[in-house]
């Protein structure tokens, strides 16, 4: 599918965005299950697997006959926007590099241009993050560039070029346990680096080459201190050539995951085409002169998206001033509340960060997008329990439960302007999607809803607005849409209502919709200015003397001794009554009261 000057055709893209969904969709369990770093919380795989099909959604809305640029760059677009998790974001900017990487007039063969472009993605994936590792996908990334540069060099045609980048990037990977103490420790190839070779197994299938398989492979891991055999999975056990779960585009995956690695493999770490060695390792350490996290590194996964015309912004980014400068800000900006910080694009930005305030890093991010651009689809997990119903363990005495096990039957997404109950809210085990400047559009409630990874999924909208949203993303739930098959929408008007239901949720072990319908249904809510003419009669109406909880909201702005006010005439009125006080985060002098 190249011309007589090796160009890439449109319809090669095409394919290739095909066959990329369809290996890393049989590859996901085992890459998950190799998901030690930066947290053990077993996603890797679901996460590239997700970005890579928002991208070929994306492509497969053009029409026929565009260019190749144009459809290679739809494909990063929609990765960008779609992106999940750390190397998702990653693989994101990988393939924005590769789509706008600037070719050149004195290079007149494919083969060259397509080592620009693999330079030009391994560039943008390191710029991308915030504190790069080695051993990790931008190694992997690395490696395949260099490889594919001196390919071109010696005069390889294009698909030799691929096959090197291929190659360069499958060794770098096989290096990676002796390049990241915690992969050597849980005894497994990195699991982003993994993906990231299977993309471009992918490129080199539909060009004709042959895909990755096992003959030669064991002899050469031996001859970099390696033993051959198997590569024991997140659990420990031993991976099995014949498992099925392992047969990935004619033996792919069998290849890796039939390797294991030893201490004594060789430690080089090949140079970013973006970076010297000597600034690499540099980049690779923390800046207060420790060593880089490997363990769960904030408690909140928190993303969201940048863009113009979004909220607070007043008018247009210049991507030739604006971009660059906005994209290291956010950077900066983010990884002083925050680790494992990528920040990706070029006029839209999706960002990514690990962090134990979520409040703090929008926050962070509204402040440096001031009057440039605003933010939406904030979406905000919790580590500790994404690792403690997923996870992994560290070290070959860990069990890691079968994949299928590891798909939840039910979830829960809540939707909340109220800044300051995020956290708890995501405690619970919801995903949390903030929707502080406007209501939700319903793709992105269908991408928290992606990301509880659960086939079912009921949604807490907080809000009229974002369950007429909510019903509408009901009807987007297709096939492709990770796990999940179907999403209920609860009667959740206010943000006490979704507290409500999920603190009935926590108190018992099945039937978690039940018991949050049951609670919505006692709950009664009202907002009220905070003057005392006017909250007192507010308070005698909502009360009931059986009533056995009021929950008060009180805004920013809001005097502490009203709430004190209140609370003496909630418990005058009902004995025994339990007061609940919660942080909204929200800058306004308004009451929310809800009793139940």
């Amino acid at each position: 599918m190249t011309d007589g000057k090796e160009h890439i055709e449109p319809a090669l893209v095409r394919a290739w965005v095909t066959e990329t969904v369809r290996t890393l969709g049989e590859a996901r369990a085992r890459i998950d299950s190799a998901n030690v770093f930066p947290v053990a919380d077993a996603d890797t795989g679901t996460n590239m697997l997700l970005t890579v099909t928002e991208g070929a959604r994306a492509v497969s809305a053009l029409p026929d006959g565009e260019p190749t640029d144009t459809v290679l760059v739809a494909f990063a677009r929609g990765a960008l926007l779609g992106a999940r998790g750390n190397s998702g974001v990653i693989l994101s900017e990988f393939l924005r590099g590769f789509a706008g990487a600037v070719t050149f007039a004195d290079q007149p063969v494919g083969s060259l241009r397509v080592a620009t472009r693999f330079e030009a993605a391994a560039r943008a994936s390191y710029a991308a993050v915030a504190a790069p590792v080695p051993g990790t996908i931008l190694t992997a990334a690395s490696g395949g560039a260099s490889a594919a540069r001196a390919a071109a060099d010696a005069g390889a045609d294009l698909t030799g070029v691929v096959v090197a980048a291929r190659d360069g990037s499958h060794r770098a990977m096989l290096r990676s346990p002796s390049e990241l103490e915690v992969l050597s420790r849980a005894g497994v190839l990195d699991a982003g680096a993994y993906g990231l070779v299977l993309v471009l197994d992918a490129l080199c299938r539909v060009l004709g080459a042959d895909g990755l398989d096992g003959a030669g492979l064991e002899a050469e891991a031996a001859a970099r201190g390696g033993s051959p055999g198997a590569l024991p999975g997140a659990g420990g056990h031993a991976a099995d050539p014949a498992d099925p779960v392992m047969s990935v585009a004619g033996g792919t995956m069998d290849a890796m995951a039939t390797l294991t690695t030893d201490a004594s493999v060789d430690r080089e770490v090949e140079p970013s085409p973006a970076v010297g060695p000597g600034d690499l390792a540099q980049a690779a350490a923390p800046a207060d002169g420790g060593t880089a996290s490997v363990g769960l590194d904030g408690e909140f996964e928190v993303m969201f998206v940048v863009e113009a015309g979004v909220g607070d912004a007043l008018r247009t980014v210049s991507l030739e001033t604006d971009g660059p400068d906005l994209a290291d800000a956010l950077r900066s900006a983010l990884q002083e509340v925050g680790d494992s910080v990528v920040v990706v694009g070029d006029g839209v930005w999706q960002a990514h960060v690990h962090t134990d305030d979520p409040g703090r890093a929008v926050a962070a991010a509204r402040q440096v997008a001031a009057g440039r651009a605003g933010l939406r689809q904030v979406c905000v997990r919790h580590l500790a329990t994404q690792v403690a119903a997923r996870g992994v363990h560290e070290g070959p005495s860990g069990t890691a439960p079968h994949p299928d096990q590891q798909v939840p039957a039910h979830g829960v997404v809540t939707i909340t302007s109220a800044p300051g109950l995020v956290p708890d809210l995501a405690r619970s085990g919801a995903v949390v999607l903030l929707a502080a400047d406007r209501a939700p559009e319903p793709e992105e409630v269908l991408r928290v809803a992606v990301d509880t990874s659960a086939r079912l999924v009921t949604v807490l909208p907080g809000s009229d607005a974002a369950a007429a949203a909510a019903r509408a993303a009901a009807l987007l739930v297709e096939p492709g849409a990770g796990d999940l098959q179907a999403v209920e929408v609860l009667d959740a008007p206010t943000d006490l209502h979704v507290v409500a239901a999920l603190a009935a949720a926590q108190l018992v072990e099945e039937g978690q919709a039940e018991a949050m319908r049951a609670a919505l249904a006692e709950v009664r809510a009202v907002q009220v200015a905070a003057d005392g003419s006017l909250v007192r009669p507010a308070l005698e109406e909502l009360l009931r003397p059986d009533d056995e909880v009021l929950t008060i909201m009180p805004g920013r702005r809001v005097d502490p001794l009203v709430i004190d006010v209140v609370v003496a005439i909630a418990r005058q009125r009902v004995l025994g009554i339990e007061v609940v006080v919660l942080d909204s985060g929200r800058d306004h002098a308004v009451l929310e009261l809800g009793a139940e």
